[in-house]
């Protein structure tokens, strides 16, 4: 039996789940994965604005989901052990503010919805992207710290 499976298993039997022994790490790794995923998604949608590739609704709807994917997930992964870490640009401000960063959170998820809901072709798609881009500019702005 592999030795990830054992502590699994013995972490089970004592009542802790394995999102629970997830090390701080791994959920800065995770979370830096899901803004990874979340910006490729943005990079295509930009591509579909700027006529750089044509506009596909299939495609946008993948964006979306993209993103619904990965907010659904955000609000869980800044612990407060995960302040500092391998790479991470996660604020302090986070953590400072946290009801503030929770907003914004909620406020994209509610455009990711809205989009979700709104986009019949490329005006509608445009839209629901700049606000999006919006949302991203504003807690990044507040929220992330800038590689150097």
């Amino acid at each position: 039996m592999g030795h990830k499976l054992l502590i699994a298993i013995l972490l089970s039997m004592l009542g802790v789940s394995v999102a629970d022994a997830q090390t701080c790490q791994d959920v800065i790794t995770t979370r830096q994965s899901l803004m990874k995923k979340s910006g490729a998604a943005g990079v295509t949608a930009t591509a579909m604005i700027k006529g750089e590739i044509p506009f596909d609704l299939t495609k946008a709807r993948a964006i979306f989901a993209t993103f619904a994917e990965d907010v659904g997930k955000m609000p869980n992964l800044f612990p407060d052990c995960s302040k500092h870490g391998k790479n991470t640009t996660a604020a302090p401000t986070i953590w400072q503010y946290p009801a503030e960063f929770k907003e914004l959170i909620a406020k994209f998820a509610a455009d990711v919805k809205a989009g979700q809901d709104n986009t019949k072709d490329l005006d509608t798609f445009k839209a629901s992207i700049q606000d999006l881009s919006h949302d991203c500019l504003s807690c990044h702005e507040r929220f992330r710290v800038r590689r150097r």
